[in-house]
């Protein structure tokens, strides 16, 4: 964990680092942030949860406070021959058609041939 923030304002990154950089060194890559101070439960800790298990899959040791953030998320290290990616969550469908629009779109016109409508006449001399 990174600390950033100021006095009374904590705010920290999530990131993947080598065991021999300082506190707020060179991270390898950035997974997420914690902001403890947030109201909002979801907005506390945001996680990049492939990446997570991707690092944790290849060796990565987390930090006592970055396993209890983990645990309270349900990020778990992949077992043996398990994929490390997470399927990425599917958007919200749109809501139904209104009533005021039409169930289906009016049939197009149909359209003359491509080669008929890029041939050129012949050239009269």
């Amino acid at each position: 964990m990174k600390s950033f923030g100021r006095r009374h304002r904590p705010f920290f990154r999530i990131c993947a680092m080598d065991s021999r950089t300082g506190r707020d060194g060179r991270a390898i890559e950035e997974l997420g942030h914690y902001d403890p101070m947030a109201r909002n439960d979801s907005a506390r800790s945001v996680l990049k949860v492939s990446r997570i298990r991707y690092w944790l899959s290849v060796g990565a040791q987390p930090s006592e406070k970055v396993a209890a953030i983990l645990r309270r998320a349900n990020v778990t290290k992949p077992g043996p021959g398990e994929d490390w990616n997470v399927p990425e969550p599917e958007p919200v469908a749109a809501a139904a058609p209104t009533a005021t629009a039409p169930a289906t779109a009016p049939a197009a016109e149909p359209t003359a041939p491509a080669a008929q409508a890029t041939a050129t006449p012949p050239a009269t001399s």
